[in-house]
């Protein structure tokens, strides 16, 4: 699951998960991978299907879910999977950048030798799963190479608050990775990442991670999907 990586540096006491905390994270994890896409809507019936569950911790699931920004639900119209306006999107990659690049630099100070050695590891896999040509693997590491900022930065309240868009962001990637040489430039910009910061150039790291975003922005404000209801 996407959100693994900074699910780990808060520890929770064991318990068995409820069943509508099933149903969060089961959809949360198919928005995020794109099994639901932008825009789309949602059947309470054809996911209480899937999990084999009743209605109402499904319904329950989707309250949580709207509070998170991952799906809106419209009064006598349904429920939709969320999408954004260009204004939205471009305060949501404001939003990542102003933590992203503030995790970016503690976790450079604090751990940099674990830090570096964590991005080393996902980058190999990365080039791994491009190799093997998987794109669901290449973008479940997407997501975690950037956890890895927040996983080190020893800062919970920036852990918390990237927990409020890491979702969202996810799914934001998934659907932009269909774009022609996205991906492709992705990953040269991680690479560069991690080079930059092995090599002590903190200011390079940051704006890389600057046009990482910033190509982000703008190919997502241009092919996000708009609801057609609204």
């Amino acid at each position: 699951m996407v959100t693994r990586a900074l699910n780990d540096t808060i520890k929770q006491i064991d318990r068995p998960k409820s069943l509508t905390e099933t149903a969060v994270e089961y959809i949360r994890d198919a928005i995020a991978k794109g099994d639901l896409g932008l825009g789309h809507p949602v059947s309470e019936s054809a996911l209480a299907a899937s999990l084999g569950i009743s209605k109402t911790p499904v319904r329950e699931a989707l309250a949580q879910l709207k509070i998170e920004g991952l799906v809106k639900i419209f009064p006598q119209k349904g429920t939709f999977v969320f999408t954004m306006s260009e204004q939205e999107v471009i305060e949501i990659c404001e939003f990542r950048y102003t933590l992203e690049s503030a995790a970016l630099k503690l976790a450079g100070a604090r751990n940099r030798p674990a830090f570096l050695e964590g991005l080393k590891k996902v980058e190999a896999q990365m080039t791994a799963a491009r190799r093997e040509k998987s794109d669901e693997r290449y973008l479940d590491l997407d997501a975690d190479f950037h956890a890895l900022f927040f996983e080190y930065c020893g800062n919970q309240f920036l852990v918390e608050a990237y927990r409020m868009i890491v979702a969202r962001v996810a799914a934001i990637r998934t659907h932009l990775a269909t774009l022609p040489r996205h991906t492709e430039k992705s990953y040269d910009e991680h690479k560069k990442m991690t080079k930059s910061i092995e090599e002590s150039r903190m200011d390079d790291t940051l704006k890389i991670l600057d046009a990482h975003i910033s190509r982000t922005k703008e190919s997502a404000a241009r092919h996000i999907p708009r609801y057609s209801l609204l």
